[in-house]
Order: structure tokens, then C-alpha cells, then sequence
């Protein structure tokens, strides 16, 4: 039986790309450089999903959570519509953060695992509980670099692999932001995308010698014949929508 879509609200983007939307419950990586709007349309496709009344979740762990809502804001994005619908779980002083919220729970004392681990198996205990509380269906964690380097990833592939499973068994949609990786990195470091279920693509291209457009193209969607082709990625009046790219 085919999964339930999950819309992004890009208008142009569910139908003509996907097809009807994310299947429910898949790993989406959204991958670009910097200034392609990677949070913000992350943000925007949580935030339309919790108007229509599907909760969702936002962990942030580089920017505050006050700098991302004066962020959307000024999108035109009303974050207090959704607040209750919509938290952000702010991790943004990263390690810090988690080992602070590790010593509260007694998670560090007399337990057998690397720091890493137990950092993990917070984080994993946090975000458990916010799903038993608010039963959330969307899932962003922004970004997925941050959070390899906060827990300190030995084996990078069975690290990935499990992670990406237990995402897959708390039965939500995930988004994971992640930087486009230079040129040149070994293959190691695009893991995450053969054992990702998507892959969204987001660039800035230069269209003439001072001006530049965004780009979005669905590279990969599991148990979807989606469109791979390049499409121009607009936002205006608080709207994203995605048109067919030219030149």
C-alpha cells in the first residue's frame, strides 16, 4: 500500500515535481550551499503543516531559536500561529547544551558509553519525549553537519545507517539541512545521501556576470517517478514556488 504524501506547500513543487508530495516517514536531506535558503524552506514547509494541523518539530543547533524566528518573521511567516504546534528545540551551543541537559537526567554517571553515545542517547530521550507530548509529525534538524560533529561520529556509515533508522522508526517525516560539500571531499562524506530516502538540491546559479538565481532540483525520492530537472526556486509574499528553469 503506497505511503501517505506529506505536501511541502511549494507551489508548483508537490504535483509537478512529486507527484503529490513526500511519502510519510522518509529521510529527507535538504542540501546546498550557504544563502540557498536551506532553513527557511525547510521552516516553511513545518510551518505551512502545522497550519493544516500536522504538528512538527525544529531542532536547531547553529542558530538561536530567537534568531530563526525573527528569521521567518521577516519572511512573513507568523511563527506565534503556530507556536504550540510548532516548537523549537534549541541546541545551538551544541555540545554544551546537550552535556548540560545529560547531567540533569544522569545520563553520564555510571553508564557504560563514549561521550558521543551518551550525548546521542540524550538527544534521543529529548526528542522521544517531545513526540510522546506533542506527537509530531514533521521532523527538521538544521543542520546534520552540527550534529555529526557534536557527536563525534567514529564509524561515519553505521553511525549514519542507525540514525537514519531510528528517525525512520519514530514514524516521522524528517528534513536534515546539511552544507553542500566542497569540491574535491572524498566520497565518504556523501554517505548520507546514498542512505537518505531524498535528496532536495538547492543552489545559487549565476545568470549573468552580477546576477544570480536560485535553483531547486529533487535529485532522489524513494517510491516516487519524481522530476529530477532543475526548477528556478522563487519566494515572494511569503510564498515559495518553484518554475521551470531556463538557460
Amino acid at each position: 500500500m503506497a505511503k501517505p504524501l506529506i505536501r511541502t506547500f511549494i507551489r508548483g513543487f508537490d504535483e509537478d515535481v512529486l507527484r503529490g508530495g513526500i511519502p510519510q516517514g522518509h529521510v529527507i536531506l535538504i542540501r546546498g550551499s550557504s544563502g540557498t535558503m536551506k532553513s527557511s524552506l525547510a521552516y516553511y514547509v513545518l510551518y505551512h503543516n502545522a497550519l493544516q494541523g500536522t504538528p512538527g518539530l525544529y531542532v536547531t543547533l547553529e542558530q538561536s531559536a530567537g534568531s530563526l524566528l525573527e528569521h521567518v518573521a521577516s519572511l512573513g511567516l507568523r511563527a506565534t500561529s503556530v507556536s504550540d504546534a510548532l516548537p523549537i528545540l534549541d541546541l545551538s551551543r551544541g555540545r554544551e547544551h546537550l552535556e548540560e541537559m545529560a547531567a540533569k537526567m544522569g545520563t553520564l554517571a555510571g553508564v557504560d558509553l563514549s561521550q558521543g553515545e551518551a550525548l546521542l542517547t540524550v538527544l534521543k530521550g529529548k526528542i522521544l519525549d517531545l513526540k510522546s507530548r506533542q506527537n509530531f509529525g514533521l521532523l527538521t534538524i538544521d543542520s546534520w553537519d552540527a550534529l555529526e560533529l557534536v557527536l563525534e561520529f567514529k564509524d561515519r556509515r553505521t553511525e549514519t545507517f542507525a540514525f537514519f533508522e531510528w528517525l525512520r522508526d519514530l514514524g516521522v517525516t524528517s528534513l536534515l539541512i546539511s552544507e553542500e560539500p566542497a569540491l574535491g571531499q572524498s566520497a565518504h562524506v556523501l554517505e548520507e545521501e546514498f542512505l537518505a530516502d531524498g535528496i532536495v538540491h538547492l543552489q545559487l546559479v549565476p545568470v549573468t556576470d552580477t546576477a544570480y538565481q536560485r535553483r531547486m532540483q529533487c535529485v532522489k525520492m524513494r517510491s516516487v517517478n519524481q522530476n529530477s530537472d532543475d526548477h528556478t526556486l522563487l519566494f515572494e509574499n511569503g510564498r515559495f514556488e518553484v518554475a521551470r528553469a531556463i538557460g
